[in-house]
């Protein structure tokens, strides 16, 4: 008997609730797919329910997987775990999730023996971002203190041409320090699949479907690299985003994208008009966005409102401050007012989102919101120099399993946690959780890694023994990404914030692994680091005109694209919000492109002078 369900009895997991769309989506087995979603539509649940569907009613039967692409670490993680908890970790290791670096850098690892000659990067080198946009035509790559300086064309996309003098000069002085960047690695991974047949043969006969999220901010050669692999193949691609969120032009996303999908993959074109996230006087002001931003020859998707429930009392609105310090008390005695109204209410569920300047926004809100018994935790902060951003930290498969051990020994550990922790377990292992005898030993084994800790000493100590137990070979074979020195870096980050949070709550285990989290810390963060996230109440704060002069300047030079990419990030930036959305400024006067959008919309107030 098959082990597989029949398509036609196969239900969603987790009580999702299936539209006609969804459900073509879900099951669709012969077309290529351009999904167009909005905040809020659910694409990463459709995606996990998409592939909880393939998996189980054997739509990719093994050996074959499917490989999901992003553009985020966070995003790449987040429909792993989906999947994990959706399907089974059995059939769960079928389903690969990587961004696009993270894929470029193992073909590298496992095919770098087809590189031309000239390339000599050795196995295991290092691969971090080079310093950008700081020396005019160079850039910069610092070791042991030593910048190297370099031109920025010094990584063609095809590197089988013969390179000038100067290409191999700085390519050597990589290869000496078992050092590339992310960019070297993406010509390396293109050049071995441009010209190695066997490579693409490889990975198409591998994948049977391949899944691109947040497709809007694909790269030209992140896109050539999938036409390169899959155009004229088997292989059925579903791609989704929306063209509205789209605010990585600066890193060479390509709104074309969608349109180019379709004329080489024909791939049919589904919106997902439904918002799932947002109340409904939020999503009119959605809609009251997505209706400027779509250009005069196209018609705006209009997004309808899942939930039914009335919105709360003056949900919208604005109000401007003399300086950062008012502005922040005036939020900090606002979140405690609410917290007191709605006891269900957490400090993590309250965000402060800013174009940019974290960490200066920080240095003058801290204080203020610590008076009003407030923690602000600046998620763009790096935990330490060269090591990594808070907000990575948290979703990295090794601090998130080390965090979840943690809970596992000190027993704060809820069932999704547990179940959260036997599937990385599963990985690390290859125990299979469907079978009573590896149960067993998964059981055993985490019982034995928690052994590991004792939280009287250095936290330090426990993770290098949790790791040796593992075993550095087993962790990057699971995790490519971990194949550098950047294990290093979470594991030296991770330390860090935890034993941080331990030292300010020694007696108090729980209330450390929170802090830790975040759970009992309002958000600090910029757009790009809200992106894909939602919050019950967001705080769009240092809303004036200096902080928006990329606006500014598009519309003195008339740049209609630069306007467009500006608003996309105003509108990323709103559209996070669940029940509230409120508008705050410390200086100067509000953008008026943006001020105008807001005020013809009719849906803000201004907030009352008090709390």
């Amino acid at each position: 008997m098959s082990k597989y369900l029949s398509a036609e009895l196969w239900k969603p997991s987790d009580g999702f609730i299936t539209t006609k769309t969804a459900e073509k989506i879900i099951k669709e087995n012969q077309r290529n797919l351009s999904i167009l979603a909005g905040p809020g539509a659910g694409k990463t649940e459709l995606l996990a329910q998409r592939a909880n569907f393939i998996l189980q009613t054997g739509a990719c039967k093994a050996p074959q997987k499917i490989l999901a692409l992003s553009f985020k670490v966070d995003a790449a993680a987040n429909i792993k775990n989906r999947v994990d908890l959706r399907c089974g970790r059995d059939l769960a290791r079928r389903f690969d999730s990587s961004t696009f670096d993270a894929f470029f850098y193992s073909l590298v690892c496992r095919f770098s023996p087809l590189l031309p000659d000239w390339i000599k990067i050795p196995p295991g080198f290092d691969v971090y971002f080079f310093d950008h946009n700081w020396w005019g035509d160079y850039e910069r790559i610092v070791l042991n203190g030593r910048p190297c300086q370099y031109k920025k064309t010094f990584s063609p996309l095809d590197l089988t041409n013969e390179p000038n003098e100067e290409i191999v000069k700085i390519w050597d002085y990589c290869a000496e320090n078992k050092v590339a960047d992310y960019d070297m690695c993406r010509s390396m991974a293109l050049t071995i699949v441009k010209n190695n047949s066997q490579v693409r043969n490889l990975i198409l006969s591998t994948y049977k479907y391949l899944f691109l999220d947040e497709f809007q901010d694909t790269t030209d050669p992140q896109y050539d690299f999938v036409k390169t692999i899959f155009e004229g193949s088997d292989t059925i691609i579903t791609a989704v985003g929306d063209t509205n969120q789209m605010i990585m032009s600066w890193a060479g996303a390509n709104p074309k994208n969608f349109k180019n999908l379709k004329k080489d993959f024909n791939s049919e074109a589904i919106p997902l008009a439904v918002n799932h996230r947002s109340n409904s006087k939020i999503v009119d002001l959605i809609n009251h966005v997505i209706k400027d931003l779509t250009p005069p020859s196209e018609e705006p998707i209009i997004y309808e409102g899942a939930r039914k429930a009335p919105p709360p009392v003056n949900c919208m609105g604005a109000k401007g401050f003399d300086n950062a310090e008012n502005e922040a008390e005036y939020i900090s005695k606002y979140i405690n007012l609410l917290m007191s109204k709605t006891p269900s209410l957490l400090p993590s569920d309250f965000v402060l989102i800013l174009r940019q300047r974290a960490q200066d926004y920080f240095d003058q809100a801290n204080e203020t919101f610590q008076n009003n018994s407030l923690n602000l935790r600046n998620e763009d902060a790096l935990v330490v120099e060269n090591g990594i951003k808070i907000q990575d930290l948290m979703s990295e498969p090794l601090s998130i399993f080390w965090i979840l051990l943690i809970r596992y020994k000190t027993g704060f550990i809820n069932y999704t946690q547990e179940k959260e922790l036997e599937n990385i377990a599963s990985s690390l292992t290859g125990y299979d959780l469907d079978q009573d005898r590896d149960y067993k030993k998964l059981r055993k084994y985490i019982a034995d890694l928690a052994l590991c800790i004792d939280l009287s000493n250095p936290i330090e100590n426990a993770v290098a023994k949790i790791v040796k137990t593992i075993g550095k070979t087993r962790i990057k074979a699971i995790f490519p990404q971990y194949r550098s020195q950047y294990l290093n870096k979470v594991g030296k980050s991770f330390c860090l914030l935890f034993q941080d949070a331990l030292d300010k709550n020694p007696k108090d285990i729980k209330q450390a692994i929170e802090n830790y989290e975040g759970t009992n810390q309002v958000k600090l963060m910029t757009i790009h680091k809200s992106k894909g996230l939602e919050f019950d109440t967001v705080f769009f704060v240092d809303f004036h005109d200096d902080s928006w002069w990329g606006l500014r300047q598009a519309v003195q030079q008339k740049n209609a694209e630069k306007q467009r990419e500006e608003k996309n990030s105003f509108f990323v930036g709103l559209s996070r919000a669940e029940e509230r959305l409120f508008f705050t400024k410390s200086k100067g006067s509000w953008p008026p492109v943006i001020a105008k959008l807001l005020k013809d919309s009719k849906l803000l107030i201004s907030l009352p002078d008090a709390i």
